[in-house]
């Protein structure tokens, strides 16, 4: 019996009962599939990461590129000292010197305006500590070949006739310049150790000479310091407890002011944490960590 148009149709399939509408109602159920089969798609893949080969450092007069593809085009001339990573810089008094060094045992020696290297010296031997033997030779066969420069620590004399450099290994580097403005190695002197829990050399850092070159200042990182030493025998002369990691040093008459990375020594109620090789520092009683510092 012919079923009157717009009724519901009714139908098996499979098993399933299923309902479908009028024809309007079918096209709606076309769409929803066709919408299920559009999200079942396998999506579209992604391009492979974009990638170049060119070559980091120096491109062009003044122009360096770095890992991150950036362009860097600094100020004034540079001056490339591979392997160094020059950590401190001393200009002679007449400006004719500018003395550097960093991770390499070696003092450079360069010409202020051309920028030209006038020569590499090797460190004195750590156990040359004889103040009036001769000048050490540029080709000298035991060389400290361990040794580098601090955090920093590198002066000059007022007078112009020495250097001065702190060693990581817990000493002072002496260097000597002639009347051509030739530096030669001279001795070593030993600093008195700092016997911290896990580390018993010192650790020096920035240096300052005395106006009549007598008297070497040298800030003792570990031992939380500051030393004074005779500049002709190299004898420690008197000790002077500081705040926590002194880091430099700068004279003005009769005084000597100190930067402390660490702040204030610690007193006993207060918060600390470890400032390395066994010492500790003040910390943020929130975070847990250094937040202070003092001259």
């Amino acid at each position: 019996m012919p079923r009157p148009a717009g009724n519901l149709l009714r139908y098996d399939m499979r098993g399933l009962r299923r309902i479908t509408s009028c024809a309007g109602c079918r096209i709606g159920v076309l769409l929803v599939l066709a919408s299920v089969l559009a999200g079942c798609e396998t999506p579209p893949k992604r391009g492979a990461p974009v990638s170049n080969q060119d070559i980091v450092g120096r491109i062009g007069a003044n122009r360096y590129r770095t890992p991150a593809n950036q362009i860097l085009t600094p100020a004034g001339r540079q001056i490339e000292l591979p392997g160094l990573r020059p950590q401190a810089l001393a200009l002679s008094p007449d400006g004719r010197l500018l003395a550097t060094a960093g991770k390499t045992p070696e003092l450079v020696v360069l010409e202020p305006q051309s920028g030209s290297i006038l020569q590499r010296v090797p460190l004195p031997s750590e156990i040359d500590h004889d103040p009036v033997s001769g000048p050490v030779s540029d080709h000298i066969l035991q060389p400290d070949k361990a040794g580098q420069l601090s955090f920093t620590g590198l002066a000059f004399s007022p007078d112009g006739s020495r250097i001065y450099l702190a060693n990581v290994d817990g000493s002072i580097k002496v260097f000597g310049i002639e009347k051509g403005g030739r530096v030669v190695g001279l001795f070593t002197m030993p600093l008195p150790p700092a016997n911290a829990p896990r580390r018993a050399a010192e650790v020096p850092a920035g240096l300052a000479v005395s106006q009549d070159g007598k008297r070497l200042y040298v800030t003792l990182n570990l031992s939380n310091r500051l030393g004074e030493l005779d500049t002709v025998t190299g004898k420690v002369l008197r000790l002077w407890n500081v705040g926590v990691a002194p880091y430099d040093v700068v004279l003005a008459g009769h005084k000597a002011y100190l930067s402390n990375w660490g702040g204030r020594r610690p007193e006993t109620n207060s918060v600390t944490g470890p400032a390395g090789r066994g010492t500790l520092v003040r910390v943020d009683p929130v975070r847990y960590i250094a937040s202070e510092g003092s001259v």
